[in-house]
């Protein structure tokens, strides 16, 4: 069985403290074959031009800021505190794409991944988007294993623009049977809670007019096969 969250759509702003970020609800599964897929539509259009830094996708979030960890307090949008702990990727302007692994300390893990599409990807050329991303778990046939596809406009069979992977321990992730994801913005001029007395100031910085539109967000627990439809 499949499971899965409806699409959401919504607009992101870094109108306070150049971040923001919103979460889709958890969604579970009882087969430990499974993974994660993530899907959405992005419309960056008003973002890198308006001076955002990178966009961020993360799976599998926990946790939340505060005491014991670099922020040492929390970062509310929506009513919900920023993560913790997740996995993911991030899309620079320039079209570059990393993968992270935030472990609630100052230092997550961070890998360039490759395009092996055989395309170039600039956002400011195709400025709206659909990304794919699947993760396995740390066992079976897409143990420690993610994998990301970006393709031009919002169809799901557009042209590919970006396809890349990456491999390893350190990006697996512990069974638990349910997943929580997450898409964000920032840019530079954020400044953590643990710089003005462990308290947000929630106030305008570099980029309060940069903002993405998000589409088809969805989030769903069920058995792999990257080369299906999104």
């Amino acid at each position: 069985m499949i499971h899965r969250h409806p699409a959401h759509c919504r607009e992101l702003r870094l109108e306070f403290n150049d971040l923001d970020f919103c979460y889709l609800p958890r969604v579970a599964s009882s087969v430990p074959s499974h993974g994660s897929e993530l899907v959405c539509t992005v419309d960056s259009t008003l973002f890198f031009a308006n001076g955002g830094h990178h966009l961020v996708f993360a799976l599998d979030c926990e946790g939340g800021q505060g005491f014991h960890n670099p922020h040492c307090g929390p970062i509310y949008r929506y009513g919900k505190n920023l993560w913790s702990v997740a996995r993911g990727f991030i899309v620079f302007g320039d079209g570059a794409v990393m993968a992270e692994r935030w472990n609630g300390t100052a230092m997550p893990a961070l890998a360039a991944i490759s395009n092996t599409s055989g395309a170039v990807f600039d956002p400011a050329q195709h400025p709206v988007f659909t990304l794919r991303i699947v993760a396995g778990y740390r066992a079976g046939a897409w143990a420690h294993h993610m994998q990301i596809e970006i393709r031009a406009g919002e169809a799901a069979k557009g042209p590919i623009l970006f396809a890349g992977a990456i491999v390893g321990a350190e990006w697996g992730w512990d069974w638990s049977g349910s997943s929580k994801a997450a898409i964000g913005g920032i840019a530079s001029g954020f400044v953590p809670p643990g710089a003005t007395g462990c308290v947000e100031q929630k106030v305008p910085r570099s980029a309060p007019n940069a903002a993405i539109r998000v589409s088809r967000f969805k989030l769903r627990m069920r058995q792999l096969q990257f080369a299906s439809p999104l």
